[in-house]
């Protein structure tokens, strides 16, 4: 079985992973996707004691613990300090044994189904952050990147099962009240989504729960299996 979740941001939202009712239904075998913003690589000084107890906690569990980044990473060490490896046809950064980085214009395939992997997002708080601290330019991706994600679109010929981002489409991401924010990634992804073949689009960065013309599905505190659907109502 493959779960779908939202944002964990480090030890603050990652409760959700300890439900009871969750860590009942999870056996060997399974595999959680965390759709951005991990934040278990964070700290710039390198690995501290509460990231390593929440890592070694992921790496007991009987799933597989998959995360695309988010804006809220350290991209400095997320990029240097670990392994690249390929993976079930992808590019990964492998954290621990059971933990995997799915790189960005990447193509995996799980349980016999395609995941287009591309994270990353704008931070709306950046101005309060530091740069190298506690913000990195890498948020966003780079030209290669974008390059990559095309031709391996291109050689699926734009046909795969699940889209696995951290932000959406600009305009999918319109339709969330009050949030007009767009940048060169909603941008892509809003080219991307008319010549995409696909089920369904997961999504965290939101903060909310909640399904877009039935098929892009906002996570944060829900963790759900791929064909599960929530849905919020906008709070205007």
């Amino acid at each position: 079985m493959i779960y779908v979740t939202g944002d964990i941001h480090g030890d603050i939202d990652i409760s959700k992973l300890k439900d009871e009712s969750f860590m009942k239904k999870v056996k060997e075998g399974d595999y959680l996707i965390i759709c951005g913003d991990f934040g278990l690589i964070w700290d710039y000084e390198g690995e501290n004691e509460e990231e390593a107890y929440w890592l070694d906690f992921l790496d007991t569990q009987p799933y597989t613990t998959l995360f695309v980044d988010g804006n809220h990473e350290n991209f400095e060490r997320l990029m240097n300090d670990y392994p690249e490896a390929l993976w079930h046809g992808g590019k990964v950064h492998r954290i621990r044994d059971t933990i995997y980085h799915l790189m960005r214009g990447q193509i995996f395939s799980i349980d016999d189904k395609l995941f287009f992997t591309m994270g990353g997002a704008t931070s709306v708080d950046k101005f309060i952050r530091l740069e190298g601290k506690s913000w990195w330019k890498e948020e966003l991706p780079s030209e290669a990147e974008y390059k990559e994600a095309l031709i391996n679109l291109i050689l699926a010929d734009n046909k795969v099962d699940y889209v696995i981002t951290h932000c959406l489409p600009t305009s999918i991401q319109e339709k969330i009240p009050n949030l007009k924010e767009r940048d060169h990634l909603t941008d892509f992804f809003e080219h991307i989504c008319h010549i995409l073949k696909f089920r369904k689009w997961f999504c965290g960065h939101y903060h909310r729960d909640q399904l877009i013309d039935l098929k892009y599905q906002i996570l944060y505190q829900e963790i759900l299996t791929l064909d599960d659907e929530i849905i919020v109502e906008d709070i205007e």
